[in-house]
């Protein structure tokens, strides 16, 4: 096996996950890891970081990571954002969108749940299986059931807070279910 070819960038601020995210949005090769160093102690931002990719950049890539890595700006706390406001991001998603996020979130998980949004254990999963069982067992008229889809779909991004952000099934959403705290 190959050892991955591994940029190194610093002294700076960064916050791994957040620039691990950058860089996968930024439609480069989704990176090995991005392994962080020289934290201050627990919570605080690494001044070091190391992206290590399975194959060596091209030229263009290595430069456009440069400038991923130079942009970065670590995102301070967060905290949820209010239901009524992912709610509203996840109406105004185009027909395709939103075909293709419900086709994820009610995907079954195998060896897991009959539904990806049955695996939720944040605050919101009780209300998640509420949902589930009007949609599901209740039913209803077609835009009722849509609205608790909606409904659903917020609620289960309120607990997964990057769910929507750029996902993997349709990079061209992007609903951060957090905010600044």
């Amino acid at each position: 096996m190959t050892p991955p070819t591994v940029y190194h960038y610093g002294p700076g601020t960064y916050n791994v996950g957040q620039l691990q995210d950058e860089i996968t949005a930024a439609g480069l090769p989704v990176p090995q890891g991005v392994n962080g160093s020289g934290y201050a102690g627990p919570g605080t931002a690494a001044t070091h970081v190391d992206v290590a990719c399975d194959n060596a950049l091209t030229a263009a890539q290595k430069m456009q990571l440069d400038g991923v890595v130079a942009a970065h700006v670590p995102r301070g706390p967060r905290q949820a954002r209010p239901l009524w406001s992912i709610r509203g991001d996840v109406q105004a998603l185009t027909p395709t969108q939103w075909s293709n996020t419900w086709a994820d979130l009610s995907a079954a998980v195998p060896g897991g749940p009959a539904r990806k949004y049955l695996s939720d254990y944040g605050p919101n999963a009780g209300t998640i299986f509420c949902y589930d069982h009007v949609i599901y067992v209740v039913g209803g008229t077609t835009a009722q059931v849509k609205a608790g889809q909606v409904s659903l779909t917020a609620c289960f991004c309120q607990d997964n807070w990057s769910y929507l952000w750029h996902p993997p099934f349709d990079p061209s959403i992007a609903i951060d279910g957090s905010e600044p705290a």
